[in-house]
């Protein structure tokens, strides 16, 4: 009977935590340190594009004068816990060219924004289990529109905290939108957003060269 009754009591707790609203719980984000790490991950991305190790195209680089980006946004940072996932077992991410990428749910971010509730899930390599690299990839109403229809993608690193920047504005598009000789995995369903995430990178339409997905531009969400 004391076995059931700690179940029991357990999934009470659990209950009641999902009934709260993370950011709730916690202090906000340092937005000066956020807005400062952004302008560093601009600078850094676009050296990146104009260097040896370029994933442009060759007819692109010369050309290449920057990434778009919306302006900073601080609404769209978020202080969070990372619930971690009770069960971890490997999944098969889609990529742009078809192949099958390894991962496993590692946890899920709940947050409010423009008057709703949501949700992401967050992923880990499976390739290599030391790793302290996370992987949140996303769509989201901007998808196909302003942003690439395959979706965009927040690294993190791992904290033992277990608590979490989410910043929005650090949202990047994958490689694959450059050149199509990238695989690049698609966000899965449960990371479709019900909100316009006007943050982070937008697409150049001069340097899209990426394939054409299932919600993207040319072929509609």
């Amino acid at each position: 009977m004391r076995s059931v009754s700690i179940i029991v009591l357990a999934f009470l707790w659990l209950f009641l935590c999902s009934c709260i609203s993370d950011q709730d719980e916690l202090p906000p984000p340092d937005l000066r340190a956020s807005h400062a790490s952004w302008q560093e991950i601009l600078v850094a991305r676009d050296s990146l594009f104009m260097s040896e190790a370029s994933p442009l195209l060759p007819q692109d680089k010369p050309n290449f004068e920057g990434l778009s980006y919306f302006p900073y946004d601080s609404t769209l940072v978020f202080r969070l816990r990372l619930r971690p996932e009770l069960v971890r077992d490997t999944i098969l991410m889609t990529t742009s060219t078809g192949e099958l990428r390894r991962l496993i749910p590692f946890g899920t971010f709940r947050f409010d924004a423009d008057g709703r509730g949501h949700v992401l899930s967050v992923f880990k390599t499976v390739d290599d289990p030391t790793s302290d690299h996370l992987f949140l990839p996303f769509r989201d109403l901007t998808s196909s529109h302003s942003t690439y229809g395959g979706g965009r993608y927040i690294d993190m690193d791992l904290d033992s905290t277990g608590i979490y920047t989410l910043d929005f504005n650090r949202a990047y598009h994958p490689y694959c939108v450059y050149n199509p000789s990238y695989s690049c995995p698609i966000p899965p369903p449960e990371n479709r957003l019900n909100l316009a995430v006007t943050a982070g990178e937008r697409l150049t339409e001069q340097l899209r060269r990426g394939p054409q997905l299932p919600g993207d531009v040319t072929t509609g969400y």
